[in-house]
């Protein structure tokens, strides 16, 4: 008989793989969660964090439906999406008993109209989409989306934000009516407008890509996020941001977990992890977006920053994108034309 020579090298191969730590993989926006909260996750619970990124919420759709919804655990995603990922069945609806920190949240972050009753989310940042510029380059004030929208008002050259939904919302602010309109014929009128400025822009681009082209010079103005620009302006104090007089979007980016997620336990506890005050306040001082945790807020070093955290005079200017279930496929037509033409 032979000798099994190799058998004990394959006992010690199999232990190794045993002992293999756990992996949570999550699906996020460029530059959106500090490298340190994820090390202290993966300290504490003794596992591995893989994030992947994305810079469109198209182009984070494209990754889930390649296969990435039964590979992420964790998704970070805009809040007018969550409607649509639930009724997909992409979405696994909370099981809010293991997520005590939810206390945590301020109180209109437990009941978003996005996602009633937060059935299937947890806020993670908010802020404002308006209009981010470098003093030095622009040719005029920059108060109004007519400084985009408007030939004869333009101060400098200009990127469009790769973002549906914000940069038609951006349109529809302009004209005078609500981000969320569904009106034909006035988003046939935002078509137009649309393909005309894109004509006199520099193209479109994903927030990072916008706040790193402004910091280099390259353009003016662009549609940008708030946190994108407010981070960035200790690295150059000529990048500014305004939200225009017209009005702009007030958004919250959602954590949720996926359905066909291979590790359940681990999402939940990585939400929970991320509802600390603690942690929050880590993550907001870090990016420069607001928090939803209430119990955070003694520990946000911008919390008088009223571009950060808009007075209520302001907050009457703004308006969250809402879930248009099948009345959001105009959207998805005139963005379509206007990215092709």
């Amino acid at each position: 008989m032979r000798k099994l020579w190799w058998l004990p090298f394959v006992l010690v191969f199999l232990a190794g793989c045993g002992q293999e730590r756990k992996e949570l993989r999550l699906l996020n926006w460029s530059d959106y969660m500090p490298k340190e909260v994820l090390q202290e996750f993966e300290k504490r619970e003794g596992v591995r964090v893989v994030e992947d990124t994305y810079d469109s919420p198209e182009a984070m759709q494209s990754k889930l439906q390649a296969g990435g919804d039964r590979e992420y655990d964790v998704l970070i995603t805009p809040d007018y999406t969550v409607g649509t990922l639930a009724r997909a069945g992409i979405l696994q609806e909370l099981d809010k008993a293991k997520l005590p920190n939810l206390k945590n949240l301020a109180p209109q972050f437990a009941d978003p109209a996005y996602d009633p009753g937060g059935r299937y989310s947890v806020a993670y940042q908010w802020g404002t989409t308006g209009l981010a510029y470098r003093e030095d380059l622009v040719r005029g004030p920059v108060e109004s989306w007519a400084v985009i929208f408007d030939p004869a008002q333009q101060v400098g050259s200009f990127l469009l934000l790769d973002e549906m939904r914000e940069t038609i919302g951006a349109a529809l602010k302009y004209k005078g009516l609500s981000v969320n309109t569904t009106d034909p014929a006035r988003l046939a009128e935002v078509q137009a407008l649309l393909l005309e400025t894109k004509r006199r822009s520099q193209g479109f681009a994903g927030g990072t890509s916008i706040r790193d082209r402004l910091i280099a010079g390259d353009i003016a103005v662009g549609i940008a996020y708030s946190g994108d620009i407010l981070a960035a302006q200790a690295e150059n104090p000529r990048l500014k941001y305004v939200i225009p007089k017209e009005g702009a979007t007030l958004w919250a980016d959602a954590l949720v977990v996926l359905r066909k997620s291979p590790q359940h336990e681990l999402a939940y506890k990585f939400i929970n992890f991320l509802l600390e005050p603690d942690i929050a306040a880590k993550i907001s001082n870090a990016i420069g977006y607001a928090t939803p945790v209430a119990a955070a807020m003694d520990q946000i070093e911008e919390k008088d920053n009223p571009l950060i955290y808009p007075p209520e005079e302001t907050r009457q200017r703004l308006e969250f994108l809402a879930d248009l279930g099948e009345e959001g496929e105009i959207f998805n037509r005139v963005w379509a034309e206007v990215k092709s033409r």
